[in-house]
């Protein structure tokens, strides 16, 4: 659940403000 929830908010474009702090978050997940 959290990956789609990561993924829907890339498509989003909601990683370009912090996507070390995302790719951060999947790599702990």
């Amino acid at each position: 659940m959290q990956l789609l929830a990561y993924h829907a908010a890339v498509a989003r474009g909601t990683d370009v403000d912090k996507p070390r702090n995302l790719a951060k978050s999947v790599t702990v997940e």
